[in-house]
């Protein structure tokens, strides 16, 4: 997969090295020298210098043969600008931003970019985490509000362990995709039985959350 990510900030430059990781090519394009050349030392020379927010650069960046571009700079509103060119310019098949106000969430996601991805959410959970509060964490929000990405994990004195995935009764409209163990992510199947710790990475509507995380962390 081609990606294009304009952003070489702490969330662009992390986002392209595991991108890279999972082999997959990966070009970012940064206007700041400085993280240019940090960048390039880090993962060679798949970095463009200019303006993301431009025609003439998206289309050097290889843009138009790209299966989703990112735009992960601090600026709201050139991470609107970057995914609108993307989408209505090169007619990109996906695009995700990086939101610092969360006011500004509904507005992209009216406007079409298809995963914004939440800032100020993503500190509220590392801080979670940190206060040991993190059983459940949001991790996106799709377009139109309609659905979310949620991770749950699993406490030790939780009912659902020993289950298997195909014996809970999960809301209508959420759907497990990933399953985090000790020993590494593992797909979803129906004979697979839940541990203490167990991380569970879900697709959920916002009003099925709470059945949710009552149905996998409520203990006997």
């Amino acid at each position: 997969m081609y990606v294009v990510i304009v952003g070489a900030g702490q969330v662009g430059r992390n986002l392209a090295k595991s991108l890279l990781a999972l082999g997959n090519e990966v070009v970012v394009v940064e206007r700041d020298s400085q993280r240019i050349e940090s960048l390039t030392e880090e993962i060679g020379s798949c970095v463009v210098k200019g303006d993301g927010s431009t025609v003439a650069l998206l289309e050097d960046a290889g843009v138009s043969r790209a299966s989703i571009v990112i735009a992960a700079t601090e600026s709201d509103e050139t991470n609107l600008a970057v995914c609108q060119l993307a989408k209505h310019i090169f007619q990109t098949p996906r695009t995700m931003a990086v939101v610092g106000n969360p006011a500004h969430a509904a507005l992209f996601q009216l406007l079409g970019i298809d995963v914004v991805i939440n800032r100020t959410r993503i500190i509220t959970s590392q801080i979670e985490e940190e206060i040991g509060d993190s059983t459940l964490v949001h991790l996106v929000s799709r377009r139109g509000d309609s659905m979310d990405i949620v991770s749950v994990s699993i406490p030790p004195d939780a009912a659902v362990i020993g289950s298997y995935l195909g014996d809970l009764d999960l809301p209508p409209n959420s759907f497990i995709s990933l399953v985090v163990k000790d020993e590494g992510p593992v797909l979803p199947t129906s004979d697979l039985s839940l541990a203490s710790g167990d991380q569970l990475i879900i697709v959920t509507a916002p009003d099925e959350e709470q059945v949710l995380y009552e149905i996998l962390t409520g203990i006997n």
